[in-house]
């Protein structure tokens, strides 16, 4: 209950702030269990126990929320097992955040079309297309970063980002 109040917390806060990271992710992990207790995902987050970043938790919470839902909604098939995996480490002091799955994966039309907004291949499950539009923005404009996509149908999704470790306002 105390993860999901700090996540929830987080996301309506716009203040940046010190977070343990692994810590942190795993917490947002372990609110999202009303979402994931239906499926057979397996979610893992590979990243240091000493690694802490100052930057926006709340844009942290609301990109790695977007993500898993995504591959929720759009890479699996209900009752498919499945792998998601977030990874973090910092080279070249930055921190370097890659995400994959062993979903379904994309074709090159789709992959070229994820970040647009209102673009989605669930419309008929109530998807928005909104979320993988949110999450390019939270990266590229609250936290400075850089993200991209790899996939390939039947081989799942890659998505790397990266960002400064301490995020200057």
């Amino acid at each position: 209950m105390r993860s999901f109040k700090a996540v929830a917390v987080d996301q309506s806060s716009g203040e940046q702030r010190t977070i343990p990271l692994r810590q942190y992710v795993e917490s947002v992990v372990l609110a999202m269990h009303h979402e994931l207790r239906h499926t057979k995902l397996t979610v893992t987050v590979l990243c240091p126990d000493d690694l802490r970043i100052r930057s926006y938790p709340g844009a942290f919470s609301q990109i790695v929320i977007n993500l898993i839902n995504n591959s929720r909604i759009h890479a699996f098939e209900p009752e498919q097992p499945g792998q998601v995996i977030l990874e973090f480490s910092t080279p070249d002091e930055r921190l370097h955040f890659c995400y994959r799955d062993n979903g379904k994966g994309m074709d090159e039309s789709c992959r070229h079309r994820l970040f647009e907004p209102f673009f989605t291949t669930r419309r008929d499950l109530g998807g928005s297309g909104l979320g993988m539009a949110i999450v390019y923005n939270l990266v590229t404009q609250t936290l400075g970063g850089t993200i991209s996509c790899q996939s390939t149908p039947g081989c799942g999704i890659v998505l790397t980002m990266d960002f400064p470790l301490n995020r200057q306002p």
